[in-house]
């Protein structure tokens, strides 16, 4: 008896420090209090910095957002200074002016405006004010332009950045009919002035960035294992769902609907619909993306389900993933800051073809937005892509590196497969850095 009871209490010990063990790996992520205190601090700090450069840049003296509940203007997450208290209101607009000082005018009109906020120098609240329809934006709206009297008034329009174009066919009829035709004459896209603005990357927000993509390597790596692949058993949506139950679990949010594929000897293709089984010989290609200090990540790896016998995945596999990673090297080789996305592709595609490998790039911005606002190095398709292929690579600036390269797979009689790498980085003075040690080598899912 005393010893079923000393192994019941070895037991209970044993579950103990695996719980204790568990929450301490959990403690190395920020609570969500913490994440917003920080993102708050670095707001202030990014409209204080760069903003107004990025407006004189522009030749705009005015960037007037207009916003309301249920649809708010992608920009604002990257302006509002109170996260732990932003509801929004009905019709808000945030107002920008330059009045040739060396300080932004910061002028909030709206409902429910956040309390303690340390970024705007007036807000005015029209909740309860008088209006011929009721309470109105458009009296306050109409009076704080006129009082400004801005030369050129920058607008979230842009039929080329979506994250530029948060401005909506409504809200621009609200804002014309609100500042009348001597001002709507003045409107003007702020495009080129939001890409400055929230391209441009402060040096303090470099640690989250490593953060958000150690996280995505974590649960890339969690997914190629046994917790999470059975064998026969478990399907692409099983797995696709767990990614999901974690990033809950960790309070981390995703932007896009992971991709799981899996390439199987003699399988013409990717296999990629939820219902495909994870079987013994298949290479599983992850793809995850998810919001981290609102930070965005965009990352893919591979792992491969040993067969009875075996202890590592056939040459010709481990091939075709060393070759897609020479793809990578081809980007890193001809990137620098300043050149233009488009032009690095074909240079790094020809650079390819003297190593002899088949490779396609898709590299891009991201952190702002997963595919994100700034320049990517792919083919300049501006009905698709709008001016990003066009433009320079900004120094400091984050970026997803993305290659696939097609081989031949001798082992599964001469089979061509394309493995596709991807690995957030940041541009520096002299190329790419990886912001997390990349992946060189196949997982091995046992």
């Amino acid at each position: 008896m005393t010893r079923k009871i000393g192994v019941v209490c070895l037991l209970a010990l044993l579950i103990c420090a695996c719980a204790i063990s568990d929450k301490a790996q959990e403690k190395q992520i920020r609570s969500l209090k913490k994440r917003a205190q920080i993102l708050s601090k670095l707001n202030i700090k990014r409209v204080d910095t760069l903003l107004l450069p990025a407006m004189r840049k522009a030749n705009i003296d005015c960037w007037i957002i207009l916003s309301r509940e249920f649809n708010k203007d992608f920009v604002l997450q990257y302006i509002e200074d109170n996260l732990e208290n932003t509801p929004g209101g009905h019709r808000n607009a945030y107002i920008f002016f330059d009045d040739g000082s060396d300080r932004l005018q910061k002028i909030l009109i709206g409902t429910h405006l956040p309390r303690s906020s340390k970024l705007w120098d007036k807000m005015i609240s029209y909740h309860t004010g008088e209006g011929k329809k009721g309470p109105s934006l458009k009296p306050y709206l109409q009076e704080a332009i006129k009082n400004l009297d801005p030369k050129r008034i920058g607008i979230n329009q842009s039929r080329t950045i979506p994250m530029c174009d948060g401005l909506t066919v409504e809200m621009k009829k609200f804002l014309v009919e609100s500042i009348g035709p001597k001002y709507t004459e003045r409107l003007v896209s702020a495009e080129s002035m939001i890409v400055d603005f929230l391209d441009t990357r402060l040096p303090e927000e470099l640690p989250y960035f490593k953060e958000a993509a150690e996280l995505s390597k974590m649960i890339h790596q969690e997914v190629m294992s046994r917790k999470v692949i059975e064998p026969g058993k478990t399907t692409l949506g099983d797995i696709r769902w767990y990614i999901y139950d974690r990033l809950t679990q960790l309070q981390i949010d995703t932007w896009y609907f992971h991709g799981l594929r899996v390439i199987r000897e003699g399988s013409e293709g990717r296999l990629e619909e939820d219902s495909v089984i994870v079987q013994p010989g298949d290479i599983v290609n992850n793809d995850i993306g998810i919001v981290y200090m609102n930070l965005h990540t965009d990352y893919k790896g591979v792992g491969y389900v040993l067969k009875t016998g075996e202890t590592e995945p056939p040459v010709g596999l481990q091939k075709a993933l060393q070759n897609s990673l020479r793809v990578q090297d081809a980007v890193l080789a001809v990137s620098k800051p300043g050149k233009i996305g488009y032009k690095l592709d074909v240079e790094a595609e020809n650079l390819c073809k003297e190593w002899g490998i088949e490779g396609s790039v898709y590299c891009h911005s991201t952190g702002i937005a997963g595919h994100g606002i700034g320049a990517s190095i792919l083919n300049n398709w501006p009905d698709r892509y709008g001016v990003r292929a066009a433009s320079p690579l900004r120094l400091g600036a984050y970026y997803a590196i993305e290659s696939h390269a097609v081989s031949t797979v001798p082992e599964w009689g001469d089979q061509n497969i394309s493995i596709t790498t991807e690995e957030d980085a940041y541009l520096a003075e002299n190329g790419f850095k990886y912001l997390v040690p990349r992946q060189e080598k196949i997982i091995l899912i046992k």
